[in-house]
């Protein structure tokens, strides 16, 4: 979907206000420039008109005083006159003070035109000649009229100097003043330009921003609201067509648009509603009938139904209101009935909320958006809330017809308000049960890791009957007791809401077999068949979280053992529904069992309810199973449910959604997941030594002595900094793993991984979490410090060795050698051998197969088939067997193994009859038997075999038969020889027990 742009989600007037802005500073900058250039402009008109006036008015003094001195100069050469009497100054003296004068003008004019020095150097020359020459004139006619007769006619006269010079002076400066005053009106000129190209520039600035401003207007216009609302207009009017295929954009905007967009995309929605009510009401042939129902139908509706008319103009009139009208608290709707008025007046509220409300009605006249919003009014001085609900159409004349309902919303906002303080206490209260579980089962699994370790240890010593028996009850004790904290932390988990699914590609046969071989041996222990059918349909790749899907599987299966007393345990899995990739994977688990009651069936899957308290007291448990089980597969898409009748069995069943895995996806998640099926065995790891990091010493002690009893050399540490003393003191490959403890006094587990990763030495050193906290985010936390594993305590041996398994088996080639300890010949086992040269193991598809916990067939002699004497080749492994032991007493374990050995041979040799006949149907069912079985009893390579051979078989695939089949016959051998000296090993200290407890 198209990004919406921040600027679109302004509000009409946020957008109209930017661009007003945007318009008011590009004025503003105009205007400021505007009025610095015309002040600019002003200053220097003022400066050249000033100064034009000053020199044209020194121009005229200095012409004023070369007129008086030619007047007197001309005076005293016509009248030759001395000083006439009582005269204050001789015209000599006046002569000389008109040349100062003239000097002093010359001075201004040369202050203000300094580029005319020169010029005003020469005028300054000639009128000094001027003035001499005057000088002259005067002293002559000073001397009198004879003497200057005489003079005259022997010399040329000093009048006749100077006249000419005055004259060129008088011409000098006349040239000057013109010069300055062309200088003047050039300047006004360039004045003149320079302020036509300011305005000039000023108006181009003008008509640029506003045509910027009017550039963005249109802009913002077409784009934001004349072209969204002219979409919506067009889809309006194909709407009014009852054309419906438009997607209305838009919806996304928080503007006005927006709220239009999302307004019209109600509305369609409610056109497409009542065009199709229209056309069933046009179809039926009781249309009036159900016209008068639905008239019945508003008066049922618990609120006021009315049908409103609304003019262009405002006024409008309720043409329907429902009887329920004068019990609405807050209408006053019955004074407009069928006559006119104003929308808001059927409201109690003041005039400003009254004038909201027809607003709101006014804008359906041009979107015809349906209306829905809550009003605040006042009944009988109490405030209540009013939810007003109406769909808008247009009439030919321009009105529209509302149809509506009013309601009382007052206890609903009162309730949402509640339900939201509600939820806030609830979401405390259940972030305080988190942390008190997680601190409960920390400080629970702390002391049941010491019970249990011990027991476990004890179990291995040689004990008198009466006292392993003790042992072993208390060992069943806190293995139900780990259960239950399980279940309470799971259940704890789901309900808080933390419940988070993966999905990832898996197999479903390995989910299967691990259900079978962690269950067949209680199903064994109450001599019950627990068979599996899965349907062709169900795909073998699958993504989703196949630990939950086997979590369910695994509580109705146990559940199903445990209400069971004879008969069977029948597993069935198929498909329900499937679309494309995705499928509803259907499961069911019956039982012959005590059955339940419908009374008993009710409250089945709600929390610590089992069908009656006798149950729980004959059974035990605490009632979490199905309820975890129930919450697993709806969060998986799907449900569970029970069918039951008292004494003829239950059958649970699920569903959940989960997605067919592509191929390439499912192969590289399996080849990325670390071997499981067969755990390392003692014999490999003899003589490896180990660190275990502890600050209690009980829990040191169990982990010593379980780990010992596997052939480990055990090294303790109290705290994180001795284990980091201790490693970095070792030489390189001194310590296979180390154990670290979570929280520990000085340095913690964490810390100490830490500060060992972050030497290089120690980067491939297997650490593994050994922790009571056992919570998801603990787990994220010992990975995200550098952890390569997590064990959870209580330690149980079984999954201790499982995961030391993954990580010891390459640091037989990296570690110094060193003598192994001295191990019972009947404990050894080995990795299995490789397939045949050349086979490949096929991704099996699940035929319906059954795989049987205790076979039905009589028991036959062992073969003594060639080949029997490659008894050390390593296929037994007593690790996978001792689940089987830590769960069954010896006693009766033992028969129970002779019976598999005769019934492994029986059903190894219908195998080969099959294969040589081609019988493909009875070797893939016999071949998913076997490897069902086979597991349980520590023969994993040959239950792994199974598999592709029954893969092979569905295929008829004979070639892979035939080369399968020689190396099943050899694992068959030589695992059930292991199997049997194993077996002789187990019997030889009970056979010892018993006959000490007969003698005592």
């Amino acid at each position: 979907m198209r990004r919406e742009r921040f600027f679109s989600h302004l509000p009409l007037a946020a957008k109209i206000s930017l661009l007003v802005g945007l318009m008011g500073l590009v004025s503003m900058a105009i205007i400021g420039y505007a009025m610095v250039s015309m002040r600019q402009m002003d200053t220097q008109y003022r400066t050249l008109i000033a100064l034009e006036s000053e020199l044209t008015h020194s121009f005229g003094d200095a012409s004023v005083l070369l007129s008086e001195t030619h007047g007197l100069v001309s005076g005293m050469a016509n009248a030759h006159q001395s000083t006439p009497p009582g005269a204050t100054l001789t015209p000599s003296q006046r002569l000389r003070t008109l040349q100062r004068d003239f000097e002093v003008t010359l001075n201004d004019i040369a202050q203000r035109m300094p580029h005319k020095g020169r010029e005003l150097m020469a005028l300054r020359l000639r009128s000094q000649e001027v003035f001499d020459a005057g000088l002259r004139v005067v002293n002559a006619a000073s001397t009198g009229p004879a003497e200057a007769s005489a003079h005259a006619l022997t010399t040329r006269t000093p009048y006749q100097d100077f006249e000419p010079t005055l004259l060129q002076l008088k011409q000098g400066l006349e040239s000057l003043r013109s010069r300055s005053h062309a200088e003047f009106e050039a300047l006004v000129e360039q004045q003149n330009d320079a302020t036509s190209d300011t305005l000039w520039s000023m108006a181009a600035a003008v008509v640029g921003a506003l045509a910027l401003v009017l550039v963005l207007s249109v802009y913002v216009a077409v784009t934001q609201i004349s072209r969204p609302i002219t979409d919506l207009a067009r889809i309006m009017k194909r709407l009014a067509s009852q054309q419906y295929g438009d997607t209305i954009p838009a919806t996304r905007r928080r503007d006005e648009v927006g709220t239009m967009a999302r307004a019209l995309q109600v509305f369609k929605n409610t056109m497409q509603r009542a065009d199709k009510l229209t056309a069933q009401v046009q179809r039926s042939e009781e249309a009036r009938k159900l016209s008068e129902q639905l008239v019945d139908l508003t008066s049922a509706i618990p609120g006021v139904v009315f049908q409103l008319h609304l003019q262009p103009n405002g006024t409008c009139r309720f043409l329907f209101v429902s009887d329920k009208a004068a019990e609405m608290p807050g209408l006053q709707v019955l004074a407009l009935l069928r006559s006119g008025g104003s929308v808001g007046e059927a409201y109690s509220v003041p005039q400003s909320v009254q004038q909201r409300v027809q607003a709101r009605f006014m804008e359906r006249l041009h979107t015809q958006a349906p209306l829905d919003f809550d009003t605040e009014v006042l009944h009988e001085g109490i405030s209540r809330w009013l939810q007003t609900s109406a769909t808008a159409r247009r009439l030919d004349d321009g009105s529209v017809l509302f149809h509506g309902v009013w309601m009382d919303v007052t206890e609903r906002k009162s309730q949402t308000r509640a339900m939201a303080t509600a939820k806030e206490a609830a979401e405390r209260a259940a972030q305080e049960r988190a942390r008190f579980l997680a601190v409960m089962s920390h400080e629970i699994r702390t002391p049941l890791n010491a019970i249990l370790g011990m027991a476990q240890l004890a179990l291995k010593e040689e004990l008198p009957p009466p006292q392993r028996e003790r042992i072993e009850q208390m060992h069943r004790a806190g293995r139900h007791l780990l259960g239950i904290l399980s279940d309470i932390l799971d259940f704890s988990k789901i309900d808080g809401g933390h419940l988070v699914l993966e999905s990832k590609a898996f197999a479903l046969s390995p989910v299967l077999a691990t259900l079978v071989d962690l269950l067949s041996p209680k199903a064994h222990a109450k001599a019950l068949q627990l068979r599996l059918e899965v349907a062709d349909e169900v795909p073998e790749q699958l993504m989703g979280d196949s630990q939950r899907l086997s979590q369910i599987l695994i509580n109705y299966v146990h559940n199903a053992i445990k209400f069971t007393h004879q008969g069977e345990v029948l597993v069935r899995l198929s498909v329900a529904q499937q679309d494309g990739n995705s499928l509803l994977l259907h499961g069911a688990v019956q039982d012959t069992g005590i059955g339940l009651t419908p009374e008993q069936m009710q409250g089945l899957f709600e929390p610590f309810r089992q069908g009656d308290s006798s149950i729980t007291r004959r059974f035990g448990g605490t009632g979490l199973g199905l309820v975890i089980s129930r919450q697993l597969a709806r969060a998986m898409g799907g449900d569970t449910g029970v069918q039951s009748q008292p004494g003829q069995g239950s059958t649970f069943w699920f569903t959940a959604r989960l997605q067919r895995a592509p191929a390439t996806d499912w192969a590289r998640d399996v080849l990325t997941q670390p071997l499981q099926t067969t755990a390392l065995a003692p014999a490999h790891t003899a003589g490896l030594r180990v660190l275990v990091v502890d600050d209690n010493e009980v829990n040191r002690q169990v982990a010593k002595g379980l780990l010992e009893a596997g052939g480990l050399i055990v090294d303790m540490a109290d705290h994180g900094a001795e284990a980091v003393e201790t490693l970095t003191q070792a030489s390189d490959n001194t310590y296979a793993a180390v154990l670290m403890d979570m929280q520990m006094p000085v340095m913690d587990g964490l810390s100490a991984t830490r500060a060992l990763r972050a030497l290089p030495r120690f980067e491939a050193l297997p650490i593994i979490a050994m922790t009571a906290n056992a919570s998801t985010a603990d787990v994220e936390r010992t990975r995200a410090c550098g952890m390569n594993d997590h064990i959870a305590k209580p330690l149980l041996e079984a999954p201790l060795w499982h995961t030391l398994s993954r990580w010891l088996a390459n640091a037989r080639s990296t570690r110094p050698s060193s003598p192994p300890a001295p191990q019972p010949t009947a404990e050894a086992t080995l990795p299995a051998q490789p397939l045949a040269p050349g086979f490949t193991t096929p991704a099996p598809s699940h035929p319906v197969a059954e795989v049987s916990a205790l076979a039905t067939e009589p028991p036959s002699a062992p073969s003594n088939a060639p080949g029997a004497s490659d008894a050390s080749t390593p296929v037994f492994d007593a690790a996978l067997l001792q689940d089987l032991q830590d769960t069954i007493p010896t006693a009766r374990l033992l028969p129970l193994i002779d019976q598999f050995i005769q019934d492994c041979e029986r059903r190894v040799e219908r195998i080969t009859q099959a294969a040589h006949s081609r019988q493909w149907d009875d070797l893939r069912r016999e071949a998913h038997d076997l490897g069902g079985t086979a597991g349980s009893f520590g023969l994993s390579p040959l239950g792994e075999l199974t598999r592709p051979l029954e893969a092979a078989a569905k295929a008829q695939d004979a070639a892979t038969i035939d080369r399968c089949l020689p190396e099943l016959q050899r694992l068959a051998r030589q695992g059930l020889t292991q199997l049997g000296a194993h077996v002789r090993a187990l019997q030889a200290p009970h056979q010892g027990q018993r006959g000490q407890g007969t003698s005592a």
